[in-house]
């Protein structure tokens, strides 16, 4: 919320939507209670803290497509329409929802404007493999968030600067694989993305590394498998 009025105050946007699929009851309730406590303390609504800026966030609820991860149908389904990609010479800076010139992040894009403003992008850019000249693949600042599912012992959301490895999110912070059965592969980058194999596990997590790999970040899904899994 915080990194959404940062970003309509440098720009001049007057609204704010915050996309939700439907069937993610829980999310929406929370953030529902964010906003009603954010417009109490006079951070949303209308003159914000006396400035004569006015700002309102709503939320959308989507119908659940895959594909409206896609930008462009993303904002088709907003709009009433079928959620279907459109020709990527549309951008959404100068057409985007309701016609209008509009800014599209994913939210934890959103999340990481506030502490960079308060600590500056120096600081940003240290943490991560984003200035280490050995990374042969490249590099990426900052942090990211992970889900950690499957056949883990301590599955649920974890955040860590990128260029941690696979054996240090799946194995010090995810406990190993359950049931004392053995690692068998990893799947990154939800179905656009790919499985990577025991063999590599001390790969760096960060864009570059995962892309020459065969897999991606995406949005930080991690699926876990045994031993006993069937990768068909």
């Amino acid at each position: 919320i915080e990194g959404m009025l940062i970003g309509a105050y440098a720009v001049g946007a007057r609204d704010g939507y915050i996309y939700v699929r439907k069937e993610y009851p829980r999310a929406t309730s929370r953030l529902e209670k964010a906003l009603a406590q954010a417009y109490a303390c006079g951070l949303l609504g209308e003159d914000i803290l006396g400035t004569g800026f006015n700002f309102d966030i709503h939320i959308h609820h989507g119908a659940g497509a895959f594909v409206c991860g896609e930008s462009t149908a993303l904002m088709a389904s907003m709009s009433g329409k079928a959620g279907e990609p459109r020709a990527k010479y549309v951008h959404n800076v100068e057409y985007g929802y309701r016609e209008k010139p509009t800014i599209l992040n994913n939210v934890e894009t959103w999340a990481n404007i506030p502490i960079i403003m308060e600590k500056g992008a120096k600081w940003f850019a240290s943490i991560g493999t984003g200035n280490v000249s050995e990374n042969p693949w490249g590099g990426s600042s900052g942090t990211k968030a992970f889900s950690l599912s499957g056949d883990i012992n301590n599955t649920g959301l974890i955040e860590v600067p990128m260029g941690t490895t696979l054996r240090e999110i799946i194995e010090d912070i995810g406990g190993g694989i359950a049931n004392g059965r053995k690692f068998k592969a990893v799947q990154t980058g939800g179905p656009s993305g790919g499985c990577i194999p025991a063999s590599m596990l001390d790969l760096k997590v960060d864009f570059d590394s995962l892309a020459h790999a065969g897999s991606m970040m995406g949005s930080g899904g991690m699926i876990v498998m045994n031993d006993k899994t069937c990768m068909v």
